[in-house]
């Protein structure tokens, strides 16, 4: 054992990479480590080290001092034991986790199945739609998804998490880091950003919506063509069931700005958020469907339709009818990266758990 060592306390948030064999990587922890080294600048290396060799991702420092070895004996038990077992050259490691049952991949909280095209399909039916027909299509030409009265409907879904693309991160690294001069940890929260640079904000991450806008105009349009139906208004429905920083709010505001301002086939816009949150004790799952009072009467019946095959997802889900194949729905997953020396991260909102919230008065 060496005296002469000082013990550095590293507390961190962190998330489980994708390859963690022991927790899912929609969790988040806070680490505690032990390092024993008199460099504060080396301890804090080897212990973002330690993450990595440990499959785990940095998201923000919660704490970085030198331990006082008279007040860690006083403390005693395991904060006694661990700083003994750094001065004899070993870094500690502990994990809490911020999630009932973490760290047991056997332990699966209730979700519900993801929305999907097919479960799109059975609304759609429902509301008294249907598909395209293989004889109403035609080779090489990208079609529209729906019939439905008097409109051409196409479906886009919105299924990935957009701050994980490397350009749109590089984008907001460089629009964030400006507002924290000096920092090498930054939190992506939009609220801290000027007018004009929210508006640039919700170009970065908007930029799938107008993608998929600007196909579905093409298909809607070769649609009318193809079927020779010139009468039919040009739907869209945009479903996000992945991008967890998006608000409904905004989300529905930004499908509703780039289907009018890039293009002229649509007269009927639909917007669905679908999101769930867990503490791995209790989860919640909720949806938006905007435009929350439609006026068309196609649109009313989707509404309907899509409630009522949500209400009864959520049944089949709670009563353990759904298939084993049927895919889950996993909560909004934090998001870390690395640009130009400065750590970005954005996490989503937590669940306290109910002992918590019992300590706090929440209810």
């Amino acid at each position: 054992m060496n005296d002469d060592v000082y013990v550095q306390r590293i507390c961190v948030k962190a998330k489980p990479a994708a390859d963690h064999p022991d927790y899912y990587d929609w969790q988040t922890a806070s680490i505690c480590m032990f390092v024993p080294e008199n460099d504060k600048s080396l301890a804090v290396e080897k212990a973002r080290q330690e993450l990595v060799k440990r499959h785990w991702e940095f998201l923000e420092y919660e704490d970085k001092s030198t331990l006082i070895e008279a007040r860690v004996k006083a403390m005693g038990g395991e904060v006694w034991d661990a700083f003994m077992e750094a001065r004899r050259g070993h870094l500690f490691f502990r994990v809490f986790s911020h999630h009932f049952g973490a760290g047991d991949m056997e332990f699966r909280p209730i979700l519900p199945a993801r929305i999907t095209e097919a479960f799109m399909d059975q609304v759609i039916e429902d509301a008294g739609g249907r598909r395209l027909r293989e004889e109403e299509k035609r080779a090489g030409i990208r079609n529209a998804d729906y019939l439905l009265g008097d409109f051409i409907f196409e479906l886009k879904d919105l299924q990935e998490e957009g701050l994980q693309k490397g350009e749109h991160q590089k984008r907001l690294a460089d629009l964030f880091r400006r507002y924290f001069p000096g920092q090498t940890e930054v939190v992506l929260d939009p609220s801290v950003l000027s007018k004009s640079d929210y508006l640039k904000y919700l170009d970065i991450i908007g930029k799938p919506i107008k993608t998929h806008i600007k196909s579905a105009s093409k298909q809607v349009k070769a649609t009318r063509e193809l079927l020779g139906r010139d009468e039919l208004g040009g739907g869209v429905i945009l479903l996000n069931t992945g991008f967890g920083n998006f608000p409904h709010e905004t989300f529905a505001s930004q499908v509703e700005r780039y289907a009018t301002k890039d293009s002229s086939q649509f007269s009927a816009i639909v917007s669905i958020s679908v999101w769930a949150h867990t503490n791995g004790f209790d989860s919640y799952v909720f949806y938006r469907f905007s435009p929350e009072r439609p006026k068309q009467q196609e649109v009313v019946a989707i509404q309907k339709a899509f409630q009522q095959r949500f209400e009864q997802l959520m049944t089949d889900t709670i009563t353990g009818v759904l298939p084993q194949t049927a895919e889950v729905a996993g909560p909004p997953r934090p998001v870390a990266f690395e640009n130009s020396g400065i750590d970005f991260a954005w996490i989503p909102p937590r669940v306290p758990l109910p002992w918590e919230r019992e300590e706090t008065g929440e209810r």
